[in-house]
């Protein structure tokens, strides 16, 4: 199976069903373009969402230049969204398995999904991560640093977690001093975009510790919520568990660059626990990038072993 017509009549539905999900199962699904960007755009919103550009200003511009209302251009560019993280997560996937099984990986991502939809209303910035992180994951992958540069960029004026693409690239290759040279470098523009987006718009604290709090989570939510919603603790750890034992059961099929990338999902594991609310799980989307291609490849026979390639050569 090649990228054709097949593949994209696949991924529509695919897309459709996941914009209805994350549309309808919001308590407020018009806040976003209601309320969120144009307070964004207008500098007037909160940290950390005042931070977080990409969409909102890219989102505006379109509605400027269209005449479209900023309803359709949510929903136009929500969906868009989709297709571009699912299509990047197919193409991904074939640097280790086959285009049958990178498809039902991207499947699988779309089932799975809605488990981190626990916000009452979508952030803009939550499916542009799932497609820029695994664009620039690829593009470590596939030793393209021009492409990495590019991808960095947009990433980090979208969300904070762009910083872990760049523990990504630090342990993408040996320790060579060209390969430290260039992950200070990438370091920097990620930290430049992040530091001088907040001089821009004015550094606002606000509560960054959340150990305490996610662990009084992991107790559970009070009996006044519903159920699934007193869960939403551990919806993080339904996704990722499962998956890391299944990972670790067959390790010995994982190549060597699919491991790194187990690698660089710790610190990520870490800080979501520290300063990040786990009732909010979607801070743990680039888990999806960091672990499928290790699960894929247990699951299926990959394309190939260390003894045929390696992040080394």
């Amino acid at each position: 199976m090649t990228l054709g017509w097949r593949v994209v009549a696949v991924l529509i539905p695919l897309v459709l069903a996941s914009g209805f999900v994350d549309f309808r199962i919001r308590q407020f699904p018009e806040h976003p373009y209601t309320v969120h960007i144009p307070s964004v755009v207008d500098g007037t919103s909160e940290a950390p969402g005042t931070y977080r550009l990409l969409v909102p200003f890219a989102n505006t511009w379109l509605s400027k230049l269209t005449g479209a209302g900023p309803e359709l251009v949510w929903h136009l560019t929500r969906l868009a969204w989709f297709f571009g993280a699912y299509l990047s997560v197919y193409v991904y996937l074939q640097v280790w398995v086959s285009a049958e099984a990178a498809l039902a990986g991207v499947s699988g991502v779309a089932a799975t999904l809605p488990l981190l939809h626990t916000n009452s209303w979508a952030h803009p910035d939550s499916i542009p991560e799932l497609a820029l992180f695994t664009l620039g994951c690829l593009a470590v992958v596939r030793k393209h640093d021009a492409w990495f540069a590019v991808v960095l960029v947009l990433a980090s004026l979208n969300r904070e977690t762009a910083a872990f693409l760049v523990g990504v690239y630090v342990l993408a290759r040996p320790m060579t001093s060209g390969h430290i040279g260039r992950c200070l470098l990438f370091a920097a523009v990620c930290l430049g975009i992040l530091i001088g987006v907040r001089l821009w718009r004015g550094f606002e604290h606000y509560d960054y510790w959340q150990l305490d709090r996610n662990l009084t989570f992991l107790g559970l939510l009070p009996a006044g919520y519903d159920l699934y919603k007193r869960f939403y603790a551990w919806f993080i750890v339904a996704l990722a568990a499962p998956v890391m034992a299944v990972i670790v059961a067959g390790w010995a099929r994982v190549p060597s660059d699919a491991r790194r990338l187990v690698f660089s999902a710790a610190p990520l594991a870490v800080t979501g626990l520290l300063i990040s609310s786990i009732i909010e799980p979607r801070i743990f989307l680039p888990f999806f990038p960091m672990l499928l291609p290790a699960l894929m490849c247990v699951l299926v026979q990959p394309k190939r072993s260390d003894e045929e390639y390696s992040f080394d050569h």
